[in-house]
């Protein structure tokens, strides 16, 4: 046979086994997604006939985020401090709880990555045309802390905003911040912060949603909780330490119901109600 046309013999081969190869992925991709779209709908019935909708148009997919274990950096403290309140000084010798002064106010930190700045009145204000999101998101921004708006509370001319932080692009849900204004004027910035730097990242294989979904009512019944609608699950993580240094961050599942607000942790199962 001459080459050219074994060649072509060859080629229409290869061509023949990427098909074959094809159909078969897609065949079990498709029976995948028909599994899982039979399990959730499974799933949500069993949610419907323990009294509970699910007020989500769609179920979110598994979860892949990393278990991660961070050191805990506190000689971040003194910048976050000064980023608002401007020069400072550390006031005493207490590694517990340092405090630093200024002329803009004072800042004290605490070993679990808590803290309270209270600033002077007209240190930091709304600039022309800027809304209280925005002033706040500055501030966030020059204390090296990036989350996401959670409440926004009005009491006459006075606001309360608190963001939850953001761990590569996740929520932290242990760590939240608050900013106080007072009309104009932001007197006070309080919460919990997580700096630091990673010391061990693990890709353990997580529950899937449809487990979690079991989980979270199993942990309603079991708990003798009332809910009867799920309007929100977000992922994310929660924090778990037995040292104020060294941080693990476990995946969990954020549901937010018409009673209250539940997590599942990825990994366990296990069921906590936000107390």
């Amino acid at each position: 046979m001459e080459w050219s046309k074994l060649k072509n013999v060859i080629l229409l081969m290869l061509v023949c086994v990427n098909v074959i190869l094809l159909l078969l992925v897609g065949s079990q991709e498709s029976r995948d997604h028909r599994y899982r779209e039979e399990t959730l709908q499974a799933v949500q019935e069993v949610l419907e006939k323990g009294g509970i909708t699910f007020g989500l148009d769609e179920v979110p997919e598994d979860l892949s985020l990393p278990l991660v274990t961070v050191n805990r950096d506190r000689d971040s403290e003194a910048a976050v401090a000064a980023a608002l309140l401007g020069e400072v000084t550390l006031q005493g010798e207490s590694e517990v709880r340092p405090r630093y002064a200024g002329e803009g106010g004072t800042a004290e930190f605490s070993m679990n990555g808590s803290f309270t700045i209270s600033l002077q009145p007209g240190v930091r204000t709304l600039e022309s045309g800027e809304d209280y999101d925005e002033a706040s998101q500055a501030c966030l921004e020059a204390m090296g802390f990036t989350g996401t708006l959670e409440d926004l509370e009005m009491n006459g001319s006075d606001a309360l905003l608190t963001y939850c932080q953001s761990w590569d692009g996740s929520p932290l849900f242990s760590c939240s911040v608050s900013l106080y204004w007072q009309g104009e004027d932001l007197i006070r910035v309080e919460g919990q912060r997580l700096d630091g730097t990673v010391t061990a990242s693990s890709n353990t294989k997580l529950l899937s949603t449809t487990t979690i979904l079991v989980q979270f009512l199993a942990g309603i019944n079991e708990g003798g909780y009332v809910c009867s609608r799920i309007d929100d699950m977000t992922a994310g993580y929660l924090t778990s330490s037995n040292t104020t240094r060294q941080i693990q961050l476990t995946p969990v599942w954020r549901f937010l119901t018409d009673t209250g607000t539940y997590y599942v942790n990825a990994v366990t199962g296990e069921f906590t109600p936000l107390e």
